[in-house]
């Protein structure tokens, strides 16, 4: 596999998006550096990237409102994008905004993913997993741009790797093709990965850049990446034994209603009731 970095997107994001043509695939990273936890079951220097697919039929109609919700939002907050973890945690752009006010922000994203059905799929390595990944075969350093001995990285592959096969396997039409959109931070803003192997599912072989506050539904992928992770975080604290917030069952009866988008983790049944 060869890859290159391109600057500066040759395509008009908003036709291609609003034609009805085109997957979109929206992707953003998670976990939490450095931070310790009290359990073996999260590393603390695990990287996790999270994708949400949106289907050709959708993506004009996602799109569009996506435009009407961040106007309202700005009447709302002042806020001109969403940022789950400044929601949650009352901070940034949200702070002193009512907490009634800050969970209606998650129950109306929770709506949009039970309506919309979004597949979202995940892909984690830590230290750990990386080394014993390594120690089963023998891989090459890099392919393409990726270097495999990074788990930011080769997380991010294999993430993009499933998001093919799913679509490969899925298509609504032979031939169609998704736009791939990652949230700036492993790359610039503009930039793109050119993988001309993977032109037959993702359009021009890219994968593509892009702050969120340009490509709105980017934010779908923050929305993604933080439930996974806030509910990982309070999943550890209860199996560890320590007392969790009733905003945090608040957190988790919400994320319950769309733990069926995610389509390769494993889900955990608890009675809710029981942690109050």
């Amino acid at each position: 596999m060869k890859g290159r970095s391109i600057s500066l997107f040759n395509f008009n994001v908003v036709d291609e998006f609003l034609s009805g043509t085109k997957y979109g695939v929206f992707i953003d990273d998670t976990g939490s550096p450095g931070l310790k936890v009290t359990s073996s079951s999260l590393h603390p220097e695990r990287k996790t990237w999270v994708g949400v697919i949106v289907r050709p039929s959708q993506m004009p109609e996602v799109f569009e409102q996506f435009h009407e919700v961040i106007e309202e939002l700005k009447t709302l907050t002042g806020a001109e994008e969403f940022h789950f973890a400044d929601i949650y945690g009352g901070k940034g752009e949200f702070k002193g905004i009512d907490l009634k006010k800050r969970l209606g922000l998650f129950r109306f994203m929770t709506e949009i993913f039970k309506i919309y059905r979004f597949p979202v799929f995940v892909q984690t390595f830590d230290p750990d997993t990386l080394a014993a990944l390594h120690s089963k075969a023998r891989f090459p350093k890099r392919i393409g741009p990726f270097n495999l001995f990074k788990q930011e990285d080769l997380a991010l592959l294999f993430l993009l790797i499933r998001i093919k096969w799913y679509i490969e396997k899925n298509r609504a039409a032979p031939g169609i093709t998704a736009r791939v959109f990652v949230d700036e931070g492993y790359k610039k803003h503009g930039v793109a990965i050119r993988i001309p192997q993977w032109v037959s599912v993702f359009e021009d072989g890219l994968i593509c850049f892009a702050r969120s506050s340009e490509i709105y539904p980017l934010q779908l992928a923050d929305f993604a990446a933080y439930v996974l992770n806030r509910s990982q975080l309070i999943l550890d604290k209860i199996r560890s034994g320590r007392k969790i917030s009733s905003l945090d069952v608040q957190f988790l009866s919400l994320a319950s209603s769309i733990a069926w988008n995610y389509q390769n983790i494993e889900k955990v049944e608890m009675a809710l009731e029981d942690l109050l």
